[in-house]
Order: structure tokens, then sequence, then C-alpha cells
């Protein structure tokens, strides 16, 4: 029950959380590439007459579904995204290793723990291949083609245009990776909150240490949480504390230890026991800064 094996684990866990997250990150630009590709060639046929502007709209409508198609049929996307998720697996394991430290007598329940880690899963997947991701690229397309089929651009000013929008700029990064990055890189925290908080509340853990990295941005939130430790009760009443930078719509008493700090948040809620609660108590560990 030492903290210096639960803060290897917590290295090891941290280290998969940010590899699954490069993976992800350093296939977008291929994927784009080829994604521009394939959404031209799609839009191809789109006329930029202002005369046929009504029919171009309709065949906008047409195309919103082959748009979305084109992004989730991606082989290298879909590997990526496959990649992703059998991370969860070696997640959920490396965090029963966790509990194993934390607790004496830890046994894994098998149907309890693995419902929440296929729930999980299937979240993720709908979010990067399912009706989130689809309808988040194909709309935004449908937006970006609707404003230039006026009849003052040309096919190469479109292609330009759309290039743009799925690859992104020097100076900006491209609709898509920003989303597609922000739910590989929520969902994948989320999961292991979820994962641990399931087996807390199962084996009615009351102590947490508020754990993760502090960064230049990191919200002032998390750094008065950053390294203490807290009872439950506690953690349960910081939704009641009003919006803070970053905050998830739905965070309270429930979700707070799923959602921690929020939107692209890096810390989590780490179960711990009373021993160690005591000990935090004679180091000025516990409660808020």
């Amino acid at each position: 029950m030492s903290q210096r094996s639960q803060d290897k684990i917590i290295k090891k866990i941290q280290a998969l959380q940010a590899s699954l997250e490069k993976q992800m990150a350093d296939a977008l630009p291929e994927v784009f590439s080829q994604l521009s590709e394939q959404v031209i060639d799609i839009v191809s046929g789109l006329s930029l007459d202002p005369k046929k502007r009504s029919e171009s709209l309709r065949d906008i409508i047409v195309l919103k579904r082959q748009i979305g198609d084109a992004l989730v049929s991606n082989q290298l996307y879909q590997g990526s995204v496959s990649a992703l998720l059998e991370g969860y697996k070696e997640l959920a394991l490396l965090s029963d290793d966790f509990m194993g430290e934390v607790l004496d007598n830890y046994t894994r329940k098998l149907d309890l723990y693995d419902a929440i880690l296929k729930t999980n899963i299937d979240i993720t997947k709908n979010n990067l291949l399912g009706a989130g991701i689809k309808d988040n690229f194909s709309n935004a397309i449908r937006e970006v083609l609707k404003a230039n089929i006026s009849g003052v651009g040309n096919k190469a000013d479109l292609r330009k245009t759309l290039t743009q929008f799925i690859e992104g700029t020097p100076t900006e990064k491209a609709f898509l990776e920003r989303y597609i990055t922000q739910v590989t890189n929520d969902s994948v925290m989320t999961f292991n909150r979820e994962y641990l908080q399931t087996i807390s509340e199962d084996l009615d853990v009351k102590h947490y240490r508020y754990s993760g990295t502090i960064i230049g941005d990191t919200r002032a939130f998390c750094a008065a949480r950053a390294g203490r430790i807290f009872k439950k009760p506690e953690i349960e009443k910081w939704p009641d504390l009003g919006q803070w930078q970053g905050r998830m719509p739905g965070t309270n008493k429930q979700t707070i230890f799923s959602y921690c700090g929020g939107y692209n948040c890096r810390h989590q809620l780490w179960p711990t026991s009373e021993l160690q609660y005591q000990k935090g108590e004679e180091a000025g560990i516990t409660g808020l800064r």
C-alpha cells in the first residue's frame, strides 16, 4: 500500500494516456491529406453558376452523407481509432493494478468493470466514428460549400478553400483536427476516471487524491487542488461553487469524478485509503489550498 508503488502505476497510466493521444495526433495530418482529396472528388460536380444556386444547394444536402462517410471509412483513421480503443483495455488493467495497491484484498469484478469498459468504448467509437463526428464534419463542410456557390469563385478557389478547411493552414489548425484532438484527449481521460470511480463506488472508497500535470495554462480550479487529498463529500460539493473556466456542461456531484476540471483537464481523482488521508492531514495536504 506504499505511495511509491501507487505513483509508479500512475506514471504508467499517464504515459499510456499521452501515448494514445499522440498516436492519434500523429496520424491526423495524413488522414486529412487523404480526406481533402476525397471530399474534393465528391463535390467536383457542384455548379458555381449563380443561376443554378438552388440546384447546387440541393446537391449539397445529398452530398452531406457521402462527405461524412468519407471520413469514417478512411482506413488510416479507422486504424487510429481502433488503436485508441484497444488502449482502453490496457488502461483498465493498469487501473486494476493501482486499486490493488490502494486497497487490501482487491478483487476485480469482471461483469461490472467490463461493462464500464465496453460502455466507454462504445461512446468514444460513436464520437469518433459515428453520428457525432459525421454530423460535426459534414455540417461544417456543408457551410463551407454553401458560402462558395455564389458564383463569384471558381473550381480552383473552391479546391483551395476546402483543402485549407480540412488540412488547416500554417497559422491555424484544421477545424476537424481541433475537434478530434479534443474528443480524443477528453475521452481518454474521462474513461480512466469513470473506470476508477466505478470501482471506488462499488468498494465504498471515501478519500481521493487530486493529481495530474501542472502546465502553463493550468486553470485555477486545478491548481488549488493538485497534489491534495479530499474526502468524498468535499468533492461532491465542488459543482456548487459555480462556473469556472473549462467546466463541462452536466458537471454535478456524480460527474465531477469523471469531468474533474473540465475540457482538456489533465488531472484525475485517484482513490486513496483512510490511512493515506490521515498521513496527508499530518503533512498539511488535505482540503483546498
